[in-house]
């Protein structure tokens, strides 16, 4: 009986552990279906972020440069871009520029963290939705 509640109380004990450090995760783990997210590598130092987004209309005047598919200059520049289903692939380089993606729902995902040199970037849109384009923002 001893053993069998000792085993009881390490299972709870380890139940508890994992619940409350599986929550301590990234915050694109977290994000929900109407969400965007964003992986991100520093191709100078290997650093990873990722991050999550949400959905907000197109503006004009957002300063958003688009990616291009081989050398773009602007607030970043990035180069590589592609899509593949929900996903938005491509490379930028800059001193503090940010960047968003754009999905066939008609919203634009800004993402808010602030990138300094050289990272590659994969961008995915919500659940039921597809990658239009992306590129950086100020």
């Amino acid at each position: 009986m001893k053993i069998r509640n000792s085993l009881t109380a390490i299972g709870a004990v380890t139940l508890l552990t994992l619940g409350t450090f599986g929550g301590l995760g990234s915050p694109a783990a977290a994000a929900g279906p109407d969400d965007a997210v964003s992986q991100s590598t520093s191709v100078d130092d290997g650093r990873t972020d990722t991050g999550a987004a949400v959905f907000a209309p197109p503006s004009s005047t957002d300063n958003a440069e688009r990616a291009s598919s081989s050398s773009e200059h602007g607030l970043a520049r990035c180069w590589n871009g592609r899509t593949s289903g929900r996903d938005f692939f491509m490379t930028c380089s800059g001193t503090g520029n940010k960047v968003y993606l754009d999905c066939t729902n008609g919203g634009r995902y800004k993402f808010g963290t602030v990138f300094y040199g050289t990272w590659n970037h994969r961008l995915t849109c919500p659940v039921g939705t597809s990658a239009v384009w992306g590129g950086s923002w100020e």
